[in-house]
């Protein structure tokens, strides 16, 4: 058996939920980020729905370094919470606009993820997070 306790085994499964989707947000968002305007406005265009008046490129750019944040967020622990908070409302966003667009693909993965961070809020980081190593010290 890899660990004797149940809480490192709980918590060794947190840090592979963390490690993926950190990784997953970063390869989805970093290209973007670093993209400049034109990648931004394809960001903003996509949430445009909920732009509420602010131009497409600033929107564009405000998500997409949100979701790298939120990816160095789940590697380290740090402002776990408020990130998979942040990122249940912008993937909530993402299926609410591929909903109304007819992509049923995504529209299930946003739910998905949406899903996943929400269960994240209720567990927290784990005992793995690099956070929790520096609190006890």
């Amino acid at each position: 058996m890899l660990f004797s306790s149940q809480e490192r085994r709980i918590s060794f499964g947190l840090l592979v939920m963390r490690i993926g989707l950190a990784a997953v947000l970063m390869i989805h968002s970093l290209p973007r980020l670093f993209g400049g305007a034109a990648q931004w406005k394809s960001v903003g265009t996509t949430l445009n729905y909920a732009n509420a008046g602010i131009p497409v490129e600033i929107l564009g750019f405000a998500v997409s370094l949100l979701e790298s944040l939120a990816g160095v967020s789940l590697l380290s622990g740090y402002l776990f919470r408020t990130s998979c908070i942040a990122m249940t409302v912008i993937f909530g966003f993402y299926f609410f606009n591929y909903m109304n667009i007819g992509y049923r693909t995504l529209t299930l993965f946003s739910l998905g993820i949406a899903s996943i961070f929400i269960g994240l809020i209720n567990t927290g980081p784990g005992r793995y997070a690099v956070a929790v190593k520096l609190e006890k010290k």
